[in-house]
């Protein structure tokens, strides 16, 4: 039987960006809970500064998306927070341009 206690040394370290990214792609989803229940409480009757507040987060989550991209394709770096930060990223950006859609839908 084999041995599961093997121990291997690295030089792969966490890429700083793709913690970056997964702290920008955590901020745009926390803004989405936040703005989606400031609207419930204002009973849809948002402001400018609500809409625009939501452009921006989408931004930041567009952002979160590219550098997470740049991130995994470093060297000597470990892929779990970047393909994290892809995963969130993706979410926050699909989730705001559905909010947006159905803003203009409906």
């Amino acid at each position: 039987m084999k041995k599961r206690n093997h121990y291997k040394f690295t030089k792969k370290k966490h890429s700083k960006r793709g913690m970056l990214a997964c702290a920008l792609a955590a901020a745009s989803i926390f803004a989405l809970v936040y703005m989606a229940l400031l609207s419930f409480w204002q009973k849809g009757n948002g402001s400018v500064y609500l809409g625009s507040a939501g452009i921006l987060a989408l931004a930041v989550a567009l952002t979160a998306f590219i550098q997470a991209v740049k991130s995994i394709r470093e060297d000597d770096t470990f892929r779990g927070i970047p393909i994290a930060s892809i995963i969130l990223s993706v979410l926050a950006a699909g989730a705001w341009i559905a909010v947006y859609t159905a803003g203009f839908v409906l």
